[in-house]
């Protein structure tokens, strides 16, 4: 080798070095990867679970649970309850066939159980796990919604392109109204006055005046716009548009979208901080979470950092001190935990197949659809927060 190669050897090696140098004094440390944790108890509830939910002092968590017959024909589903102190299924209530998305009303002393294979609302008594009515609304459900004051139930019907509104002292339906095609998903104002329902195929959010049940606008946001969110301050609505990579902000006051924000491919309902100054949108398609400043003065390009996760986030949820955001990885099997503060993901929890949702109360519950399984994680496993070591 001459001379003068042997020189350029030289010259690169002490570049390389020095760029290394310059990223360890730029980060400090090589960033460690996420711990890994497993799961401390699972809970077998059969069949394909959807939803969780706890009751207002956490005893107790609801899960929605779809079943199929040998021949995989859609067959009545159940509710199964769970002890959360014991990890203990206390029984399974049975439903209509394909129960998805429900609601428990302020008390949770009623549950509402939408069954997506009948177009029936199965109205559960939580003190004694039974069925006290099935009150058939049409239009395959997906979700059903209790108002704020605990009087109305709201369930869209996809199939049909009507709102059922139920009364919830009689159980029966008191109104149908006329939708746009395939209403999908509601949310109420947090006085209950008003109630923002996306219509999927017309990329629209209606809004519905609750006192008269009628329809009084139909907003225009992105293409396929999925569940809403309303912001804690109750003053934007902000509206996923699955197909438009966005999520349009439309003012409450005024019905109009007041400006659209450009995120990930295949955004999912978002999170927000207390505050309303801080918005997180997994991104289903790019296995991404976007980080949005929604404070008064959100800049040119609101979105503040991409943050990697699993494979098809489908599920969001902060935990109570607003510290850890946790995103469910349904074809990853994991749970990715993020310090809200750095937006780093610190640890990955582990879950069985196909983890639907997370909620998280006295411990962290996986719903896994596809092991027919709840994965709990007990406190003592989740740390003070996914900022602490």
């Amino acid at each position: 080798m001459n001379p003068r190669s042997l020189s350029r050897i030289r010259i690169s090696l002490v570049a390389a070095i020095a760029v290394t140098i310059s990223v360890v004094l730029t980060t400090g440390v090589a960033e460690a990867a996420p711990t890994t944790i497993g799961p401390t108890a699972t809970i077998p509830v059969g069949g394909l679970p959807s939803q969780g939910l706890l009751s207002p002092d956490g005893s107790r968590l609801y899960v929605t649970v779809a079943r199929l017959s040998p021949d995989r024909e859609e067959v009545p589903g159940t509710v199964a309850v769970i002890d959360t102190s014991t990890n203990a299924v206390l029984t399974q209530i049975p439903v209509g066939p394909t129960p998805l998305f429900g609601s428990l009303n302020t008390a949770g002393t009623r549950l509402y159980v939408p069954n997506n294979g009948d177009g029936t609302v199965s109205v559960i008594d939580t003190a004694s796990n039974t069925v006290l009515a099935t009150v058939t609304t049409g239009g395959t459900p997906s979700y059903s919604v209790v108002n704020p004051a605990g009087t109305k139930v709201y369930v869209p019907g996809m199939s049909t392109n009507v709102m059922t509104v139920m009364d919830t002292a009689t159980n029966t339906v008191t109104r149908q109204i006329a939708t746009e095609a395939h209403p999908q998903a509601v949310v109420f104002s947090a006085d209950g006055s008003r109630a923002y329902l996306t219509v999927r195929d017309a990329n629209a959010v209606q809004v519905i005046d609750t006192a008269t049940d009628t329809v009084i606008a139909t907003v225009p946001v992105g293409k396929r716009p999925i569940r809403p969110v309303l912001d804690p301050k109750g003053i934007r609505v902000f509206v996923p548009n699955f197909e438009g990579d966005s999520v349009s902000v439309v003012n409450a006051a005024t019905n109009q979208v007041t400006g659209t924000i450009r995120v990930g491919n295949g955004p999912i309902p978002p999170v927000m901080n207390a505050k309303g100054t801080r918005m997180w949108v997994g991104n289903g398609t790019d296995g991404t979470v976007s980080e949005v400043n929604i404070g008064p003065r959100p800049g040119k390009n609101p979105v503040l950092r991409t943050i990697k996760v699993g494979a098809n986030p489908s599920f969001a949820m902060l935990n109570a001190n607003g510290d850890t955001l946790y995103i469910t990885n349904q074809d990853s099997d994991t749970v990715s935990a993020i310090c809200t503060a750095t937006g780093k993901v610190t640890r990955t929890f582990t879950t069985g197949d196909r983890p639907r949702q997370t909620v998280g109360g006295s411990a962290l519950y996986s719903i896994d659809q596809g092991g027919g399984q709840v994965s709990v994680f007990a406190a003592s496993r989740l740390g003070s927060g996914a900022c602490r070591k």
